[in-house]
C-alpha cells in the first residue's frame, strides 16, 4: 500500500505516493531525479547521503520517505 508524501526539496513543493518501506535517499535519486546524493556504503557510515532535513543534517539512508512528510529537504542540488 502506498502512502502519499509531501515535501518541499530545495524550495520546490512535491507529493508522490511511495511505499511505506522506500528509503528517503531512492525517493531523492530516483522519484525526484536529484542524484548529487549519493548512496556510498549502505551502512551509514560514510555520509555520502547527508542533506539538511529542516535544517539539521541527516543520513538520508537512515529515513523513510514517510518519515519525511511535511518537512523541508535541502540537497546538495539546493
Amino acid at each position: 500500500m502506498k502512502h502519499k508524501v509531501a515535501t518541499t526539496v530545495n524550495g520546490r513543493r512535491h507529493e508522490h505516493e511511495v511505499e511505506p518501506r522506500l528509503l528517503l535517499v531512492h525517493h531523492l535519486r530516483d522519484n525526484l531525479g536529484l542524484t548529487g546524493t549519493h548512496i556510498g556504503c549502505d551502512t551509514s557510515q560514510c555520509g555520502a547521503c547527508t542533506i539538511l532535513v529542516d535544517g539539521k543534517a541527516v543520513k538520508s539512508c537512515t529515513m523513510f520517505a514517510v518519515q519525511a512528510e511535511g518537512k523541508s529537504l535541502t540537497t546538495i542540488e539546493g
